[in-house]
């Protein structure tokens, strides 16, 4: 009786119908009257239904699996990150320190054992250690591509200070060097490796391996600037100002020299330098405030100019990106005394573009160096009298309407200004915790 056949007679068997039984005193099979015996039926029952592999003399059961691309890698690596980048760059050595370090831990690689031959030990060793330098070189550059992130993938406040501070398309063009060079340390090495492994004589294979040591070198001595560049452009990045986002910030605005550095002193832990000349503040500075166990962060800008955005310098553009991605509340300070350097008019002028475009900030308006305004004979120097209105008058006696006048030189109004920020940060520590819920939450959002 064929299997094909056997198989097909067990198909057409009703599955009540008992074929064989066991007896548990024998170890034998009978067959009970009227039951018919299908010697192939054991047979049929331990067919395998799965594939075998050996592996390492066992053979061990493999299943097929559609591969499916991990998309959780693809999605973390471009999930734009948020701030704080900064702190998490890698170490950059100078070029001469990775120079110098390549070249010695090079040049104690030993032949591989067990070559009796001088001549071939000797090229051996050279392949080696021209090897070794070029893994020595290539690998760090490698990791500083790798660690650098992204501009694109970075948070738009830390994209601004990048573009601000480092210049537009200075940072990508850093890395593209650094990777380029790379390139070239890799392929050079590897032909003089190439090189030294082909030699005939022991003679031969030292030159080779010293001309490939000397060409490595002139290589990275030549082009290795551009690692002291990214050491630069890594300093200047991690002396940037940490920012909490779910920390409510206070963001000093003004023009300059009109006494924002001095309030960030008495409201703050920052110590921003106080001179009286324009533009003291020469980047974004940090300070900290702790009231009632709460904890809030400010920060004093740059001062702004009468002046179309296209004509602001990169220093009121740092400005005007903290209060475009950062959760700020604005405390705006006016000098009218007219010693900052800019006319009361024209401070009205940027008050009044600042306001507008920033209108959904929270908002404080504060009179700095009231205790010499009355007195002040330059209040109104520079004036152009042909924008006079009445608002602006208004805004030249007292500021703006609200406005707290503060001296601090003789404490006037301090008092009152402080109670004032702590009401508005901890409004704003409310917009925060409200905008989290509604980002974890968008269905609740209406």
């Amino acid at each position: 009786m064929s299997g094909a056949f056997c198989l097909s007679q067990l198909l057409q068997i009703p599955s009540t119908k008992i074929l064989l039984k066991t007896s548990k005193f024998s170890k034998g099979l009978y067959v009970k009257a009227g039951a018919t015996k299908y010697p192939n039926l054991c047979f049929y029952r331990n067919v395998q239904t799965v594939t075998y592999a050996i592996v390492d003399g066992s053979y061990v059961p493999t299943t097929t699996q559609t591969h499916q691309p991990d998309k959780t890698k693809e999605n973390e690596s471009t999930k734009p990150e948020s701030v704080g980048a900064f702190q998490k760059l890698p170490m950059v050595m100078p070029s001469v320190d990775i120079l110098y370090s390549s070249l010695r831990k090079a040049k104690r690689v030993p032949p591989t054992k067990g070559i009796a031959n001088i001549a071939k030990r000797e090229r051996n060793r050279g392949a080696k250690q021209l090897d070794a330098l070029m893994k020595e070189l290539a690998v760090p550059l490698r990791e500083y591509t790798e660690n650098f992130p992204k501009k694109k993938y970075l948070h738009p406040y830390e994209r601004s200070l990048i573009e601000l501070t480092l210049g537009d398309g200075n940072y990508e063009e850093v890395l593209r060097k650094v990777d380029a060079l790379r390139k070239k340390v890799v392929g050079v090495g590897k032909e003089c490796a190439s090189l030294c492994a082909k030699s005939l004589t022991k003679r031969e294979a030292g030159e080779r391996l010293n001309e490939g040591l000397e060409k490595l070198e002139e290589v990275f001595k030549c082009e290795g600037k551009v690692v002291d560049d990214l050491l630069n452009i890594a300093k200047t990045l991690r002396a940037m100002p940490v920012v909490d986002l779910e920390t409510p910030t206070l963001c000093l605005v003004g023009a300059p020299n009109v006494g924002k550095s001095s309030l960030v002193r008495v409201l703050s832990t920052g110590k921003p330098e106080v001179c009286n000349y324009p533009f003291t503040t020469r980047g974004i500075l940090m300070g900290h405030i702790a009231l009632n166990f709460q904890h809030f962060q400010v920060t004093d800008t740059p001062g702004l100019l009468k002046r179309c955005d296209e004509d602001r310098n990169n220093l009121e553009k740092l400005t005007l990106a903290v209060l475009s991605h950062l959760p700020t509340a604005i405390l705006y300070v006016h000098d009218l005394t007219g010693e900052c350097g800019t006319s009361p008019s024209d401070q009205f002028v940027i008050y009044k573009e600042i306001k507008q475009r920033f209108s959904n900030h929270l908002w404080l308006d504060v009179v700095s160096k009231c205790d010499i305004l009355q007195e002040a004979p330059v209040i109104f120097i520079m004036e152009d009298s042909d924008t006079d209105n009445l608002e602006l008058e208004r805004y030249r006696k007292k500021g703006p309407e609200g406005a707290i006048l503060v001296s601090v030189k003789d404490g006037k109004g301090l008092d009152e200004l402080k109670v004032k920020v702590h009401e508005m940060l901890v409004t704003q520590m409310d917009r925060i915790r409200s905008s989290k819920i509604d980002e974890d939450n968008p269905e609740l959002v209406t």
